[in-house]
């Protein structure tokens, strides 16, 4: 399963396989469960604070950051201000730094 999360208000949780723009052919699942501590255990188990504490770039000091996974599972920030991402030959020159869990691994 291909899992969505989402954490509303600390106490609902929704998860599934559900697209919420999906086509109404797809055979999709989405289960919502109230509880505060299974959302905070749920939160804890997928780094949330770690996520929600982008760096600046330290480039240029920009905020224009996203968030993306490697095919190899790593987590890494993306800074995609203009001023970082555009080279003297006008390519693409996106700072990328890996964000790292589990008490040091990535």
């Amino acid at each position: 399963m291909h899992q969505k999360i989402a954490v509303i208000d600390e106490r609902t949780v929704m998860i599934g396989s559900l697209n919420t723009l999906s086509q109404a052919w797809t055979r999709e699942v989405l289960v919502t469960m109230r509880g505060g501590h299974f959302a905070r255990k749920l939160l804890e188990h997928e780094h949330a604070e770690l996520f929600t504490r982008s760096p600046k770039c330290a480039r240029c000091g920009g905020m224009s950051i996203e968030l993306r996974r490697r095919t190899n599972s790593v987590w890494f920030w993306r800074y995609y201000d203009t001023v970082c991402k555009t080279g003297p030959n006008g390519r693409s020159n996106a700072r990328k730094q890996d964000i790292r869990v589990d008490g040091g691994r990535s």
